[in-house]
C-alpha cells in the first residue's frame, strides 16, 4: 500500500493555509491606512502647534509694545510712590 499524498488532500491543506494568509495580508493593509492617517493627524497637530506659537510671539510683542502706552510701569517714581501710601493706608486701618 504506497502511502501518497491525494490530490485532494493537496488542494484542502493549501486551502486551510490560504485563509490565514489572506486575513494577515488584509490586517497589514488596515495598519497601512492608520499608519498613513495617523501620519496626517501628527503633521496637522504640527500646524496647529506653529500657529499657536507664532500667535503666542505676536501677543508678546503687543504687549511690549502695549507696555510702552502704560502710565506708570512698575519701578517708577510715581509708582513707588503710590505703593508707599498704599502701605500707610494699610497701617492705618
Amino acid at each position: 500500500m504506497e502511502s501518497t499524498f491525494s490530490r485532494r488532500a493537496f488542494v484542502t491543506a493549501l486551502g486551510m493555509l490560504s485563509v490565514p494568509l489572506i486575513a494577515f495580508a488584509q490586517d497589514r493593509k488596515k495598519e497601512g491606512e492608520n499608519r498613513e492617517e495617523k501620519k496626517k493627524e501628527a503633521e496637522e497637530k504640527k500646524e496647529e502647534n506653529e500657529e499657536k506659537k507664532e500667535e503666542a510671539k505676536d501677543e508678546a510683542k503687543d504687549k511690549v509694545e502695549d507696555k510702552d502706552n502704560v502710565g506708570d510701569a512698575p519701578g517708577t517714581d510715581r509708582s513707588q510712590d503710590r505703593r508707599q501710601d498704599r502701605r500707610r493706608d494699610a497701617v492705618k486701618k
